[in-house]
Parts: C-alpha cells; structure tokens; sequence
C-alpha cells in the first residue's frame, strides 16, 4: 500500500480529500466529547496507573504519586498511657491486612497479564488484530500492512497453467467436429497458444466487422511455417499498459526452450475455447428428448422470428414464483402471527397467491395455489440459475455476450476488448449473410429479414459508462430515461420519475409497440433487450400500482424495506403481464422466443447482516429465474447449476435448430455455439466428465472486487473467495444448509480451511474446499489475462482518474 502511496500520490491524497469535510465533522465531534469529559477521563486513567504501579512497587510509587503532606502533632495527655499498647496492636493487624490486599492485587494482575498474553498468542491476526491498535495507529498500519495479492495487478505471467494438470492431459483431448467425438474446433488445453488453429470462417467479411476481432488477428493463426513463439518484453505488452511483476511472481524459474529463468511468452489477451481447461461443452450432445420432435429440422413447430430478452432488476428467485411451500412464505407466515388465511380473509394482508402468477405462469411451476397452469407446452424453466455477478452492468455482460466479468471493480471491461462476440454483434454479422432466395411456399421468408437491435429501460443511462457499454454491445438503438424526457421524444414521459435512477417501465410501453409494428412493416426481425428498474431500492411503485400492500408483520412490517422490495416484485410481475399480452395483441407472440432472468438477486436481514449487494456474498443474492418462454416450445423443468454464461449458446441453438436462420446464418450460430464457455441448455447438461472434470460456475460479487463466489454444477457445495476485501472464506453445502444460516469461516483458507469443511461435512467436501479455492484463484489471474487488464483490483487503486468508476453521472454541475 505504501508503494501505491509512492509511485501515484495525486490518486491516493485525491482519494485521501474525497471524505475530507466527512473526517473533519468527525474529528470536531471528538474533540468536543473529549473536551467534556476530559477531568473525568484524566482522574480515571490516573487511579488506573497508580493501582498498576503501587501494585508492583508500593514504597517507592508513594513517593511518585503521593505529596508529603505536613500537620501539627497533637497534644498527648501525659497520664494517658492506657492505649498505647491497643494502638500497636492496631498499627500490626492494619499492616498485615495491607500485606494481603498487596499480594492479592499482585496474584490478580499476574492472572491478567498471564491471560492476555496466551490471547495474544493464539489469537488469529485476522480479523482480530486491528482490534487491539488504537487511533491514529490503524490509519498508518494500513500503509504497512501485506494486502493480498488479488489486489495488485496481473502476475506478469498471467496463471500458472492448469489448476489440474492431470486432467488435462492428452488421454483427455477431445477432437474437432468431423472426428469420432468432436466438437467444435476441438479441446486441447496445455498446448502451446501459438500452435492452435483459427481459420478465419467463410461467413466474415473480408473488412472486420465489430466483436470478431480476434478471428482478423493474424498472431491466433496457424501459419503454414510457424514462427518461434514471440517473446514479450517487460513494460511492452499490451500497449505499455503491462506493468513489472508483482514482488509474490519475481524470481520464479521455468523450464523450457526459453532456458531455466525465462518463462514461456504469456498467451495474449483473449479467450481460446481449445484451451480453457475448464471447458466442458455439450454442443455435440443430441437435443433433449422432448424437444426432437418439436425442433425437429424442415418440420419444426417453434419458429422464432423475434427474441426478447427481460432482465428483471434485483429478482430472486424465490419470489419468481413465490412457493407456497418455501421457506420465504413460511417467513412470511410466521411473521403474521396466525393463520394467512384468515387474516387475508379480514383484508389486514396482501393477497400472497397474487404477487407473482405471470412468473408462475412462465415457468410452469406448481406453486401450491391451486391455479390451471400449461404442463406440456411454455418453454424451458431453469431451477438452479446463478447470475454471473450482483453487479448489473457486470451482469449483462455474460447474458449478452457470454463471457464472464472482470473480478475488479466496477466496469473496467470497457478499457478492453469483450472477448467474445455478443448477441447484437452476431446477428448484425448474420445480417451481412448473401440473402437466399426462399421458396414460393415456403412459410417463413422472415428468415432472410434484417435484425435489428434495440435496448431500453426507463432508468438513465449514465451510471458507471453504461452508454458506452451499450454501444460497444453493438446495439443499433436505445431508449433510456434521457429520451423520455426530452421535449421532442416521440413518447415523452406522462409520469414523474419513480426512484433516483428514472421512471416506471410503463413509459416505455409506447416505443414496444412501434418497434414491433415497425418490424412487420419493414421486414425486420426484432432483438429486444429491456432491463427493469422499479425492483431496484428503494422500491417505489407508480401511481397506478395504488398504495403498497402490507406483505410482512412485526418489524418488517408495512414501509420496511421488505414490504417496498415485495410490492415492487407484484409491480415488475405485472409488468411483463403486460409485455407478453402486447406481443398477443401484435401478433407475434406465437412467433417469438422471451427469455426471462434475474440479472442477480437481494439479501435482506433475513439472510445476511447487510441489506445490499454491495460486498454481500449470500446465495440468495446469486439465485436468479431464468426461462426461455415459446407457446410451441415443450415444457422441460431444468434443474441444473449454471450461470447466465449459457444464455447467448442457448439462444443461438433454439434459433439454428428450430430453422428459424437461413442457411448462412445457421453455419454462424452452429460455429459460434461450442466457441462459448457456458453449455447450450437444450441439450443434456455435463455437470461432470468421467474424468473427474467438473463444470465449474463463477460469480463475481458488486462492485466487483470483493468477493468470488465458486460452485460445481457437480456437487452441492458453495465457496466465497475473498478477493481483495478484508473478510473470511466461506463454505456451505447448499443441500443441507440451503439458506447458508450454518456456513463454515475462516480467514486463512488452505488446510485449516480444508480440515474445519472435513470436521463438518466430510472427506469429499474437504477435497472439494481445497479444489475450489486452487480454481478459483487461477480463475482471477486468468479473467485479467484474457479481458487484458493490468490495473488494481479496487477502485482507490488505480489512481485519481478512476475516482467516478461506478458512479452516476450527473445531468448539471449544480448536482455534483
């Protein structure tokens, strides 16, 4: 920390004034207090100093602390000699006691010496060490004290290869599509970057089109003579942005062609499918049985002209739907005090069976409310959806574009490039596809129709450079709170602003509506992403909504934070009620696929000690709905552990199996599909190879910085990794502790982290912990070297220009 303080001073005194007028409003009230009750404070600590030392030294503390006092001597009566030998005897028993009262005092100041001593000794630095360092202290061990090491940047030599190299050995390879057994362009992790193959597909245009950059660069090709591996200078690559190896990587030696203290050339940024040994694809897999038929190509029954993609804001996914069996409606009940039926009986209580039946009716899940639902027909419901982060932004990122955030904070993404291409970017390149002439009786021309792109949400734009992500996104328009309020908006808002961050989504019903008429009218094909806000704090519902219902009792009662977050839920509900009965009435809701999730759930009180994402690492943060909704798609019950990384693969494989692409356009997806690192949900799921290999799932905690949450698809269990935040490691079986009220700490990890899992849960379990904690730290350093970000972890790390990271951006300088 010191060294940052050194090399980058405007950042850190920048950061340093930032709270200057907080510190100071603090330091005044302390000086104020003190000032009060400072005679006490001093006559306390005084008594308190010269029991210590008259304790230990009792004649000569006298001297120290008492002054020699002087009084005249009385009058003796020259006959009263009849007390004198009583006033020896007094003046010997008054010794004696003072003896004993000494050794007693002494006996218990060894008591509590010896006592806190052993404490010192056994107790763990962390979190208890500061405890014991008072004011200003703490503020200038901060500058001394060891960080870990996810907070510097990048090692210079990106992750040590494979977390576990016997899997990845060649026995396990598997070949390219075309051989027995292929897939995609194959998987071979631990050969050499250089040597790995990339053809540039017949379907790119010569002049590059945005997202598929890395397919252009001529370093991922294979010459026809390879080169020797270039060798990346300190200070070079990329851009001079790369900085010295930290101190934790200097000195390391590596065998090799290189000699024994040159490494290897780190690969450059990017993410290569045939490398990553973590990848476990399924694109070779046949589709689920109940959809063969239904997808069934030249014959299929599910055509997809249009794909709408809801994120809904802060959503957990145990109020989509809420069960009448789960534990949030027991709390509920509980809460209440008696019977909900009766107590909704006397209108006291929201109607519970009414807070979300279009979420019951998407996913098709018997709730317990007894209402008529479609068991054979809806579409595919996910139970077991993590998002990828509890950052929105963050978020989007792996529903869009199918990669997985930077574990840093806020949306550094932006400084390089996505790694992947995202969904808008690949359908603007199925756009530039030579158009095939369809059949006279063919009965979807559409498929040769332009896509075309569109984002909108009633909330700004311009928290954290969102603007610019949409654009890099690659979509062609957006709608956002700035063009409802401008004056010359088509729709202008009608409502006033319902939060902090823009208005209701109602407001944007208006532009749904012409996107869609516009799109019959012009032979396009519709890609709609919409984000919800008004499930975001502080949970304001619109005039419309009425006034919020009552949904808890007690002291989460009516206007908690609780009771807003659920009235909000029965608003968002009824929103996309709203939404699917407008592609009815359009029209087009037979003709288009609506992808429904969470872009990351909330914890309240209830849960966890905080009441925000923010650093709050609890599943239920993470458990998110995620459903593909087609009329004519089967209904498949999901229940498999996975992220929002699977949803862009998903997609692609519906529209390319379903015959809703041209021909071009399907040797696109069908390409793309095993390039992704999530699997395609509509055929089976891998959760594990016989190989012992695991899909493993990660989740990046807002802002970003703090936190890595690890799980397998294989097994139940669930570790929090700290990245750069002072906080413990955290480990829970998911199946015996669902809500993780009895997880297991521990600020070390390693082996005292691996035995304390072991003690509780089992061998397996210990084995796990240990694996997952070696994934995950490899998983970090290789994130950075594939988005190619060499800054710090946190935000105050990367200097006084990244201040306003993760901040909204105000509209006039008056509301700085």
């Amino acid at each position: 920390m010191l060294g940052k303080v050194v090399r980058e001073p405007e950042g850190f005194f920048g950061m340093l004034m930032s709270g200057f007028f907080g510190l100071a409003a603090t330091i005044g009230v302390f000086i104020g207090v003190s000032w009060l009750l400072n005679p006490s404070l001093y006559n306390l600590s005084y008594r308190a100093v010269k029991a210590f030392f008259t304790t230990i030294w009792p004649h000569s503390s006298q001297r120290c602390f008492n002054s020699p006092t002087y009084s005249a001597l009385p009058e003796e009566d020259e006959g009263d000699w009849s007390d004198s030998t009583d006033n020896v005897v007094d003046e010997k028993q008054v010794e004696q006691t003072k003896t004993r009262a000494l050794r007693w005092a002494r006996l218990k100041l060894l008591i509590a010496i010896v006592i806190l001593t052993v404490l010192h000794a056994v107790r763990p630095k962390a979190p208890f060490g500061h405890m014991a360092t008072t004011l200003p202290f703490t503020i200038f061990e901060g500058l001394f004290s060891k960080r870990s090491a996810f907070c510097d940047p990048s090692p210079w030599n990106g992750p040590e290869g494979s977390p576990f190299p016997e899997l990845t050995q060649e026995e396990f390879w598997v070949p390219p599509a075309g051989k027995e057994g292929g897939v995609g362009r194959g998987w071979k992790p631990g050969s050499p970057w250089w040597e790995v193959e990339r053809d540039v597909p017949d379907w790119l245009p010569e002049e590059e089109v945005e997202g598929f950059g890395k397919w252009y660069r001529k370093s991922h090709h294979h010459p026809e003579h390879p080169s020797p591996p270039p060798h990346f200078a300190h200070g070079s690559f990329p851009d001079d942005r790369h900085p010295p190896p930290p101190h934790h990587e200097r000195g390391r030696k590596h065998k090799g062609h290189h000699g024994p203290h040159h490494p290897p050339p780190p690969p450059p940024p990017g993410y290569e499918s045939v490398l990553d040994p973590l990848k476990i694809s399924n694109a070779g897999e046949p589709l689920l049985g109940s959809l063969r038929d239904a997808l069934k190509r030249g014959d299929s029954q599910v055509p997809i002209k249009h794909v709408v993609m809801m994120t809904l804001e802060s959503t957990r996914k145990d109020v989509f739907p809420l069960m009448r069996d789960g534990v949030l409606y027991e709390q509920l009940e509980e809460s209440r005090g008696e019977s909900l039926t009766a107590r909704d009986e006397n209108g006291g209580w929201a109607d519970l069976s009414q807070l979300s039946p279009n979420a019951e009716f998407l996913t098709g899940e018997n709730t317990g409310f007894e209402r008529d639902r479609n068991t054979t027909h809806g579409g595919i419901n996910i139970e077991g959806a993590l998002t990828g982060s509890t950052y929105t932004l963050k978020s989007l990122l792996g529903s869009h574009c199918g990669v997985a955030p930077l574990p840093v904070d806020f949306l550094e993404e932006l400084e390089s490039e996505i790694y992947q291409p995202c969904l808008p970017q690949i359908l603007n390149t199925m756009n530039k596809q030579q158009i095939i002439e369809t059949e006279q009786d063919d009965d979807r021309p559409w498929r040769n129709a332009t896509w075309k792109s569109v984002f909108m949400q009633g909330s700004t734009n311009k928290l954290d450079r969102q603007k610019l992500f949409m654009e890099q996104i690659g979509f062609d328009e957006t709608v956002v709170r700035e063009d409802l309020q401008n004056p010359e908006a088509k729709y202008p808002a009608k409502e006033p602003e319902l939060n902090y961050f823009g208005y209701s989504e109602k407001e944007l019903k208006p532009y749904i509506r012409d996107l869609f008429t516009s799109a019959e009218k012009n032979n396009e094909r519709v890609f709609l992403s919409h984000l919800t806000t008004s499930t975001h704090h502080p949970w304001a519902t619109p005039k419309e909504f009425g006034e919020q219902q009552k949904y808890w009792g007690g002291s989460r009662g009516h206007h908690s934070p609780w009771d807003r977050y659920l009235n909000s839920i029965k608003w968002a509900d009824q929103w996309i009620g709203e939404v699917l009965s407008l592609l009815e009435e359009l029209g087009v809701a037979d003709e288009t696929l609506v992808v429904v999730l969470g872009d990351h759930g909330f914890s309240f009180s209830d849960d966890s000690s905080s009441k925000t994402t923010y650093a709050n690492s609890h599943i239920n943060s993470f458990r998110i709905p995620m459903v593909f909704r087609h009329p004519s798609l089967p209904r498949i019950q999901l229940n498999a552990t996975v992220t929002s990384l699977s949803i862009l693969p998903t997609i692609l494989d519906l529209l390319s199996s379903s015959d809703s692409l041209s021909k071009p356009q399907t040797d696109i997806a069908r390409y793309l599909i095993p390039e992704y690192e999530g699997q395609s949900l509509i055929r089976p799921f891998i959760p594990a190879l016989p190989s012992t290999r695991q899909a493993w799932n990660f989740g990046v905690v807002n802002p970003g910085g703090t936190h890595l949450s690890i799980v397998s698809s294989a097994h139940p269990y669930r570790l929090v990794l700290p990245i750069c935040e002072p906080a413990p490691y955290v480990f829970s079986d998911l199946n015996l502790d669902p809500m993780e009220k009895d997880s297991v700490r521990d600020w070390e990890g390693g082996k005292k982290l691996k035995m304390q899992v072991k003690l509780k849960y089992g061998k397996e379990a210990g084995d796990w912990v240990a694996l997952a904690e070696k994934v995950g730290a490899w998983w970090v350093w290789e994130s950075r070297r594939r988005w190619g970000y060499w800054e710090g972890t946190r935000r105050m790390d990367r200097g006084v220009g990244h201040l306003g990271d993760g901040f909204l951006e105000n509209d006039h300088w008056w509301d700085t």
